[in-house]
């Protein structure tokens, strides 16, 4: 709680009649005494409690802002907080002050023009009780990070982990981590701090960000804000607001479910003693069976009810506390890696998009970018067969179907012993291929692997016709029988490849009248077709029958 000086010159006094009540009237054995400190105590208190403009007085701001923050350039920036009830706040930065008027709430926000990229600068917020100074503030490129586990894996534990980290100096770029919080409802505030890129803090932070953000001030050469919100373990729904679920009759199942698992939940107060001592400590034994060299990345231990239902992550929960607080600090865009919790769950290809409407609907922003890894080849058997190649096909798309959006291939990097690859940086490369393609027009950049564009039947033939593929195509694995074609049949069969410049026919010998095509369709496969960039082809089928 914020107290002003009045309020703590009364606090004081308050302590110190209760101690002389204690201590004082007692020595004396004075009653009379006693009975009127009691009194003078009552009344410090009504002062204390009953005067709102003594309580949290001092103009306060969310930890979003503190030293070594980075503004988004080329926009409006909110600068938002608390405050007494009808408190005048004054904000200085650079040439610019605005002012604003605490509302009834306690609440307050404006707005800075549109700021260019630079710094150091110091931000300064002036309410009638105190004064705010945040130091070394930068103005640049902000970008947000979040997912699951393999967004949240930190530089510590990536390829190079030791070189990288040593090298890890980049005072113009600066790193937020937000600590993970589920709640039923939105917060108000996260919990962290901005920090320079520095061996101290990155070998913590998120090793695709880290990644990504150094790539964009590399070829960008301005400061670089990156704030990654992930959580390892966690599905798509609690990010997304559970209002957005709700609104949806596609997705009532999902709160249905939810509801129910809650109830299921409920009715086990006779396990809860057996829940302590046994089904924890069994459910992180296997930690290790689940999820292969998990290391330091947090995995969340839950009680998994029948069917696969986890009352420990209920829909909106993530988003409620560590993305809906954030929202109005003013962003570039976002690069999301998440997909291998909700690989045997259906609903992907609607809540993916749903995710994105959302985000881009509370922040306000417009359409802004939204690039995503796409999910790597992992072989272990927690899913079905070809389950993890329906969510790839769900995130290629969200890739075709919503705007501004971008997906980096990353078949060629996987491990399929491993559900974590460690090769992070050429994820966070890649991720950066399409931002600076797409958001900042760096013409030179080709930003993607041959993506599937079109088919058309050639006699025995299917002819495929690629996005990102200008330059030729390459065929590492030849004979590998990465493409499969099918007949009227629709039961796929090992394929031959003939490579033509920027397309490829398909065919079987024992396929006469072919209809369909398929490509990388498997959880842990690992096909073999590039441009001459060196960019891998994305998994892809020519009809959606299973």
């Amino acid at each position: 709680m914020l107290l002003t000086s009045h309020s703590y010159y009364l606090l004081f006094v308050f302590v110190l009649l209760q101690f002389m009540d204690i201590e004082l009237g007692k020595i004396m054995n004075n009653f009379r005494l006693i009975k009127q400190l009691k009194y003078l105590r009552f009344v410090m208190f009504l002062l204390l409690v009953g005067n709102t403009s003594l309580l949290f007085a001092e103009v306060r701001l969310p930890n979003i802002f503190s030293d070594n923050m980075v503004l988004q350039q080329g926009i409006p920036v909110q600068i938002w907080g608390w405050a007494n009830a009808g408190e005048t706040v004054n904000v200085t930065f650079l040439n610019q002050k605005k002012s604003t008027i605490t509302g009834k709430n306690g609440k307050w926000s404006l707005f800075l023009d549109e700021l260019d990229y630079g710094g150091p600068f110091e931000l300064v917020v002036n309410g009638e009780e105190n004064t705010i100074i945040y130091s070394n503030v930068l103005v640049g490129e902000v970008w947000v990070s979040s997912g699951q586990s393999n967004m949240e894996w930190s530089l510590s534990l990536t390829e190079n982990a030791q070189k990288e980290i040593q090298q890890s100096y980049y005072p113009r770029v600066r790193i937020f981590n937000v600590r993970k919080n589920a709640q039923s409802v939105p917060a108000e505030n996260v919990a962290g701090t901005w920090n320079e890129c520095e061996p101290a803090y990155t070998s913590g932070f998120s090793a695709v960000a880290y990644f990504f953000g150094t790539e964009l001030y590399h070829n960008l050469n301005v400061p670089i804000g990156l704030i990654d919100a992930s959580w390892g373990g966690s599905s798509i729904e609690p990010w997304i607001d559970i209002n957005v679920l709700r609104a949806e009759d596609d997705f009532k199942p999902i709160i249905e479910e939810w509801e129910q698992c809650l109830q299921e939940y409920n009715s086990m107060d006779s396990m809860l003693q057996f829940v302590k001592e046994y089904v924890s400590s069994v459910y992180e034994s296997n930690i290790a069976k689940r999820h292969p060299r998990a290391n330091r990345t947090e995995i969340p231990t839950r009680i998994t009810l029948p069917e696969n239902r986890d009352c420990f992550s209920p829909p909106g929960g993530m988003y409620n506390g560590m993305i809906s607080p954030i929202v109005p600090y003013k962003i570039k865009g976002v690069i999301w890696y998440q997909g291998e919790s909700n690989v045997p769950r259906d609903h992907y290809q609607k809540l993916f998009p749903a995710l994105i409407k959302n985000w881009r609907t509370q922040w306000e922003l417009g359409e802004f970018p939204f690039f995503f890894a796409q999910l790597a080849p992992f072989g272990g058997n927690i899913w079905k067969e070809n389950e993890a190649a329906r969510l790839r096909e769900a995130q290629f798309m969200t890739y075709r179907n919503v705007p501004n959006t971008g997906m980096a291939v990353t078949m060629d990097i996987g491990d399929v012993n491993d559900i974590h690859p460690r090769n992070k940086k050429e994820v966070g490369r890649r991720l950066a291929l399409w931002a600076l393609a797409d958001t900042y027009n760096l013409k030179e950049i080709v930003k993607s692997g041959p993506l599937y564009k079109s088919m058309s039947i050639e006699n025995n033939k299917i002819r495929i016709n690629f996005d990102f593929a200008e330059g030729g195509l390459i065929e590492q694995n030849k004979g590998s029988g990465d493409f499969e074609i099918a007949g009227e049949d629709n039961v796929f069969v090992p394929a031959t490849c003939e490579i033509k410049n920027d397309h490829v026919l398909i065919s079987a010998k024992t396929i006469k009248k072919p209809i369909a095509v398929r490509y990388g369709w498997g959880n842990a496969a690992q096909p073999g077709l590039f441009n001459k960039e060196g960019l891998p082809a994305s998994p892809f089928r020519t009809n959606q029958k299973n």
